[in-house]
């Protein structure tokens, strides 16, 4: 993930780049309670659709650009390029991939329908935007709350005592995710509490493509306040 120093400049500071913005770490320590992130930043692209993405170093000019999971495309590329690179992904993820005009790339789960829509613009070789599919769906793991969660295996020795920045839950079934740690590309570790609350994996890209009893796709709890591994299974096992 694109945590720097505050002190230290990174690749895109004096680029003129649509939307970019610098994340405060001291800022989302105090929200999501995370002290490891004092004293940084992370640079992040707000797109016109609204959503927010990680940019990162790369050799080539303009960046990478995190659309979800671990599908990372260049920003600066057309769409029959970054055609290829998503297809691979899909591949591996078990998503589609498809076009749409001449300039949208379309990847999405064919189960649950969910997925993103990433704009071009050929001429320039340019990413201008990223939209959800459907318009009305969840960002499930939004730039923010991707910022906010420690690498894997960081926790180790935090154990119980780690805490948890984000929520993911099933609005139609008694399901519900707690992840501590992220690999900064598809899987998390956290506490799982469905039929058993217990400690394990879990990938983003299966969290999107599941659906509840009526059908609804999980979402994040925008008013979730970060706890403890240790208290969060004594409120699910008191439960």
């Amino acid at each position: 993930m694109s945590w720097h120093e505050k002190t230290q400049p990174t690749a895109f500071d004096a680029a003129p780049i649509p939307g970019l913005l610098n994340l405060h770490g001291d800022v989302l320590a105090r929200r999501y309670k995370q002290d490891w992130l004092k004293g940084k930043k992370y640079p992040l692209i707000t797109f016109p659709s609204g959503l927010q993405r990680e940019l990162s170093d790369s050799s080539s000019e303009g960046g990478i650009v995190n659309v979800f999971g671990g599908l990372d495309l260049l920003r600066h590329s057309t769409r029959d390029e970054a055609i290829q690179v998503a297809l691979e992904f899909a591949a591996e993820h078990d998503y589609t991939v498809g076009r749409r005009g001449d300039d949208e790339l379309l990847i999405f789960h064919p189960h649950s329908g969910n997925g993103y829509t990433i704009k071009y613009d050929n001429r320039a070789k340019q990413m201008v935007d990223i939209k959800r599919i459907p318009a009305h769906a969840m960002d499930l793991l939004d730039g923010m709350s991707r910022a906010a969660l420690p690498p894997l295996y960081s926790g180790e020795q935090a154990g119980l005592s780690a805490v948890v920045p984000v929520k993911f839950f099933t609005p139609d079934a008694n399901w519900t995710w707690y992840p501590t740690e992220f690999d900064g590309e598809n899987l998390f570790f956290g506490l799982v509490a469905g039929f058993e609350v217990e400690l394990g994996y879990f990938a983003l890209t299966e969290l999107e493509g599941l659906r509840g009893g009526l059908g609804l796709p999980l979402e994040r709890d925008l008013y979730y306040t970060p706890k403890t591994l240790r208290e969060l299974q004594q409120l699910h096992r008191s439960a």
